[in-house]
């Protein structure tokens, strides 16, 4: 992983979600980051114009000016930030640990008995390719 991530709030992970899953030619313009957005949370133009600064700003995307349009590709990879993130929450609030965080879903009835039984054959699976 590059460098150590800051926890991008909502609004700025929304607009990386809908880059990271362009599924069109990159880069992708402002106009096409507002009219995917739009579905999601309603932003005027100015407020998108920021965010997508702040994300230049942090690293997370390189930008350029193509004929009259501003475009933007990821610099970060979705995995890469996925990684951190998941990594992060299980230290911040499971002492790092799997086990504690599978026991919490489960306390609280976030997990169901067919959850469990998919990661239970996931972790056998794993540990006979080892």
């Amino acid at each position: 992983m590059p460098k150590k991530f800051k926890k991008l709030p909502d609004a700025e992970l929304d607009i990386m979600k809908i880059i990271w899953d362009w599924k069109n030619e990159t880069p992708i313009s402002t106009s096409q980051i507002k009219e995917q957005l739009d579905s999601i949370r309603v932003l005027n133009i100015s407020a998108v114009h920021t965010l997508l600064t702040r994300l230049v700003d942090r690293g997370f995307l390189k930008s350029f000016k193509q004929e009259k349009n501003r475009h933007y590709e990821p610099i970060i990879a979705e995995s890469d930030y996925i990684a951190w993130e998941n990594k992060s929450f299980l230290e911040k609030l499971n002492d790092n640990s799997i086990t504690k965080f599978i026991t919490h879903l489960y306390n609280e009835n976030s997990i169901s008995k067919k959850d469990l039984e998919e990661l239970a054959a996931f972790i056998e699976e794993k540990t006979k390719e080892k």
